[in-house]
Parts: C-alpha cells; sequence; structure tokens
C-alpha cells in the first residue's frame, strides 16, 4: 500500500530511503513501547494538500505539525 503511487510524501520524495537517524529510532522504540500521539487515530491527512472531501467528515482528534489525526 505505501508503495502505491502518490499514497504517501516520504515514498514519493524519497525519504523513505534516508538513513534513520536518532529521532527515527527513538521514534520507532516509543511506538513499540505503547506510546500513541494520535491517541487511536486511524487516519490522518495534511489540510493543505488533502483532495478529497471525505476525509474532513473525520471527526478530529489531534494536530501534529501539519497533519490533522482523525477517527
Amino acid at each position: 500500500v505505501i508503495y502505491q503511487k502518490g499514497a504517501f510524501t516520504a515514498v514519493s520524495d524519497g525519504q523513505i530511503n534516508l538513513t534513520p537517524n536518532q529521532t527515527a529510532y527513538n521514534a520507532a522504540r516509543d511506538a513499540l513501547n505503547g506510546w500513541d500521539p494520535s491517541y487511536g487515530s486511524i487516519y490522518y491527512f495534511n489540510p493543505s494538500t488533502a483532495t478529497n472531501a471525505w476525509i474532513w467528515s473525520r471527526p478530529h482528534v489531534v494536530t501534529i505539525g501539519k497533519h490533522r489525526f482523525c477517527k
């Protein structure tokens, strides 16, 4: 799914191939230990680039950086 054209910017622009830094390792460790800053959200999007109106109908949980996380 992540390699579908246009699905994820980090795949499209090559970020996925970068060498992980300490911040990435810390985030992975925290996730494996159960920390969920999205509070159980199952969708996320960038309001500046989202083109599908459906995502705006989802209940907003939290905003992190430029992304809105929803249920």
